[in-house]
């Protein structure tokens, strides 16, 4: 099977970026002005995907992605 493309990070928006942020700290992302289309280009992404309950969860990837480019 082939391997999925990782994400470049510079192909991520800055509320994408907090996104993945809050969900990693478990932070209120809607508290931040994140907006739900950020949210469904995540998980189009395959970032995050929404557990049993609802909640956004981080994936392998979203894991892996850093926040910030390297300089």
């Amino acid at each position: 099977m082939a391997r999925r493309p990782t994400p470049d990070i510079m192909a991520l928006t800055v509320r994408e970026r907090i996104l993945l942020f809050c969900v990693g700290s478990g932070a209120d992302w809607q508290r931040t002005g994140v907006t739900s289309e950020a949210v469904t280009a995540l998980v189009v992404k395959g970032l995050v995907v929404r557990d049993a309950l609802g909640h956004l969860v981080l994936t392998n990837s979203g894991r892996a992605a850093p926040l910030l480019p390297e300089l």
